[in-house]
């Protein structure tokens, strides 16, 4: 069956029966059955068919995206399943670079070389991208920065930090402002997360346009050390840079102090897996 969706999508690129063929090394007739097959099984049409032309449907445009899952599900499975022959389980963590790079790293790499038995997979993902896979039990557990609604997870904290505004040493801005003041410096806007952006919206004027955005925290450190601006950034992730001078932190004077959470979200069904529990007894 997976072979259909392979050959429809390979149609969806060449939409032409005979160079699909050729693509797949099987003859013409094969890429027919494979396609009337499918359009058989979902009772769709799924192309327009004439002598001279090929043309996707309505309904065949909408499978493209399920096509693509089903392979990724199929190629994801037959890993698991390789893996499975090595290990005795894997341990499948989404989690945010920056998140990673200053706080979890430790743990991981401990988890890796303390348990030999179990292999890792680590996914680089936003928390909104990580719920999804939970839910979907595409990871065992994620590290997030709201508590979801579903009951398929279990949530616990994991440690609290807060957004603070940084500049280079040598950018020329006072080390204590009033948020007035925010408008006469260029910002460089981290676009991370939801609560984050609420709070920013705000802490910054209204009539805020940024000039330069960013949605990767290890990118936006890196251009504040360049010296195009300044940036809030999370405290974790600039501790080093703080300590060592490379930044100065800017107080703002009439904003409160705040503070944020990073959750530990865990597949309820996968909790009780004890690859997972392992993995907890590191954090705590």
């Amino acid at each position: 069956m997976i072979e259909n969706y392979k050959t429809f999508l390979v149609l969806t690129e060449t939409m032409n029966f005979s160079k699909t063929a050729d693509y797949m090394n099987v003859v013409q007739s094969t890429v027919s059955a494979r396609i009337n097959e499918l359009e058989k099984q979902l009772d769709v049409k799924l192309f327009n068919r004439s002598n001279r032309s090929v043309e996707l449907t309505s309904a065949g445009q909408s499978l493209i995206s399920y096509a693509k899952k089903m392979i990724e599900l199929e190629k994801e499975t037959i890993r698991k399943v390789q893996l499975h022959n090595k290990f005795r389980d894997c341990l499948s963590i989404g989690i945010p670079n920056s998140v990673f790079r200053e706080r979890m790293s430790p743990v991981i790499y401990d988890f890796y070389h303390q348990y030999p038995e179990f292999s890792l997979d680590l996914k680089f993902f936003k928390t909104s991208e990580q719920l999804k896979m939970l839910v979907e039990n595409d990871l065992d557990i994620g590290f997030v920065s709201r508590i979801p609604s579903t009951k398929k997870l279990k949530v616990m904290p994991c440690f609290n930090y807060s957004w603070i505004l940084v500049s280079r040493l040598d950018y020329d801005i006072p080390v204590k402002i009033k948020s007035s003041d925010l408008l006469k410096h260029d910002i460089v806007y981290n676009n991370q997360n939801d609560e984050y952006n609420e709070w920013l919206s705000q802490v910054l004027p209204h009539d805020f346009v940024p000039r330069l955005t960013l949605n990767s925290t290890s990118q936006l450190i890196d251009y504040v050390k360049r010296g195009l601006g300044c940036a809030f950034l999370p405290n974790y992730a600039i501790s080093e840079e703080l300590i060592n001078g490379t930044f100065k932190q800017i107080q703002i004077a009439d904003i409160k102090d705040n503070s944020f959470s990073i959750y530990l979200a865990i597949n309820k069904n996968r909790e009780q897996s004890e690859v997972v529990q392992n993995f907890i007894t590191l954090l705590k």
